[in-house]
């Protein structure tokens, strides 16, 4: 379990692949606190067959980009940020 937690903070994101639910693929990242700690997650769970190997790129970054905005949204309007990459 160790082990998976340390390549899932390296990588940056969890995959699923059914180990929690038959025939369900998620793919989840956290969403951090203005400490960097993990606050919560925000997950994707479909099908392999509608989420397949080559749309993991895609998906991937568009749920960094939904974490990094609910990131934002969290935090007190005072304490508010511009968003990474802008």
């Amino acid at each position: 379990m160790r082990a998976e937690l340390a390549l899932v903070r390296e990588r940056g994101y969890a995959l699923n692949e059914g180990e929690s639910a038959v025939g369900v693929r998620t793919l989840a990242v956290p969403v951090l606190n203005a400490k960097g700690e993990a606050h919560a997650a925000l997950a994707l769970r479909s099908t392999p067959e509608l989420l397949p190997d080559a749309a993991l790129p895609r998906q991937l970054a568009r749920a960094l980009a939904c974490a990094n905005a609910l990131e934002i949204l969290l935090l007190p309007p005072g304490e508010r940020r511009v968003p990474k990459g802008e």
